[in-house]
């Protein structure tokens, strides 16, 4: 695996392990309720993350996708289009106020605070941050992911060598837990579309962000492995430990808390922050996209969004986990389905625009270098092949020239930074295609 595809890996891995995941109640929810059968399903998860990781990022980047419409919108009608726009909003409002409730439950099990602390102290920070520089926050707080991931590692090794019985009887015990979902299979399924459901939007970005679908893909295969063998040892660890954990909303932090006090008071931090993060993501998120850059009502529909979790949140964690990731879980099978339907039908066109965006990088690679001649046959060459590109012209070229740009200043080859464009913006007047640099 190549440094670009390794880098969409590591950071799908950071969008799929998220507050849910870290407290351990979605993982018993999903897959140790069902004893035994339920880490099948674990496993069963490990295969569909990965297929999945790889459809979504390579679609992104097929489509060199800024955000999650520039997919939907390319491979289904305008009014489905929108449809699974609305399902999108619904899922990130959703996971927002079972963060808030999430936050209560974190504070009450580790430091013994009434829930509706926790959940106002969330919904605090996500309406005061959210006036602030957002990104700054969020970025340090998303560098806790390898920590978070490194307190998983040390849970399941503890589980491994300190099981709780024999797996007759934990068996027996985590059936007796049990789940809302109504068998194996059918929960890994659900738990992969609500996991994904909600990084989808951010998965398609990440694709876009790179040029060479074939790349996004392994990437994206990848990360959705590494995930999944992660989903998996959780999931057996928290079997092993179902008679201690099994009563607690954040078994997880309970196992950590188990091995050291002092290891349950940082995960707990820890994970806060990660619940922060998660909830601030949704919200910030969809109040930019329904105020229209007008400052005075994104701060409106911020704070409304926020109280309006806060409210909900009085669900308590558990219980939202257990009836409203399912719904969730449903809602992202049908966009996940689209998805995996749509990539199955432009397989081969995938395969033809990876060859054919190797062709613009060779031609715009010429081109560009000093020491090359780059004809007006070249440059007809290049035209064509930039028109037949599903993506449209400028864009593709702009991308496709900032790596070969890169690449050759790696290599320390001298090319023309002021060349113009082929391809014209899409709003230019009639502009002359013929380059400057032509033989």
């Amino acid at each position: 695996m190549d440094k670009k595809a390794l880098k969409v890996a590591l950071a799908f891995v950071g969008l799929a392990v998220g507050a849910g995941f870290a407290s351990g109640r979605e993982v018993i929810q999903y897959f140790v309720g069902f004893g035994i059968p339920g880490l099948w399903g674990a496993a069963l998860a490990c295969v569909i993350f990965a297929f999945t990781g790889l459809v979504i990022v390579q679609l992104g980047s097929y489509f060199l996708a800024n955000d999650h419409n520039a997919v939907f919108s390319g491979v289904a009608r305008p009014l489905t289009s929108k449809i699974f726009d609305v399902l999108i909003t619904f899922i990130l409002f959703s996971i927002g106020f079972v963060m808030i409730a999430g936050g209560g439950a974190n504070l009450n099990q580790q430091f013994g605070l009434d829930k509706w602390i926790g959940a106002v102290i969330i919904t605090a920070l996500v309406i005061g941050i959210g006036m602030l520089d957002v990104s700054r926050v969020t970025a340090v707080i998303g560098a806790l992911t390898p920590v978070m991931i490194v307190f998983v590692l040390i849970a399941i090794v503890y589980s491994l060598t300190h099981a709780q019985g024999s797996f007759a009887e934990l068996d027996s015990t985590a059936k007796a837990v049990g789940s809302t979902l109504p068998h194996w299979t059918i929960s890994a399924a659900n738990y992969v579309a609500m996991a994904l459901g909600m990084a989808v939007s951010m998965s398609i970005v990440m694709g876009g962000d790179i040029a060479d679908p074939q790349v996004a893909g392994r990437g994206g295969f990848g990360g959705g492995l590494l995930f999944g063998l992660l989903l998996f040892l959780t999931a057996t660890a928290l079997f092993l430990q179902i008679p201690l954990v099994q009563g607690y909303d954040m078994p997880l932090l309970s196992l950590v808390g188990q091995i050291h006090p002092w290891l349950g008071t940082i995960m707990a931090i820890v994970i806060f922050a990660m619940i922060f993060n998660t909830a601030i993501g949704m919200y910030y998120a969809l109040a930019s996209r329904f105020s229209g850059g007008d400052t005075k009502r994104f701060r409106i529909i911020l704070i409304s969004l926020a109280l309006i979790g806060f409210g909900l949140s009085f669900f308590g964690f558990t219980t939202l986990v257990g009836y409203l990731y399912p719904i969730i879980g449903y809602v992202g099978i049908v966009l996940i389905g689209v998805l995996i339907f749509s990539w199955v039908r432009t397989t081969s066109q995938i395969k033809d625009e990876v060859e054919r965006r190797k062709r613009i990088r060779d031609l715009l690679a010429l081109r560009l270098r000093s020491d090359k001649k780059f004809t007006r046959k070249h440059h007809r060459h290049l035209e064509k092949e930039l028109e037949e590109s599903p993506v449209e012209n400028y864009e593709l070229e702009e991308t496709l020239a900032d790596d070969v740009t890169t690449e050759l200043e790696d290599q320390g080859v001298d090319y023309d930074a002021d060349l113009d464009p082929i391809s014209p913006q899409p709003d230019d007047s009639e502009e002359s295609t013929e380059a400057a640099g032509l033989a």
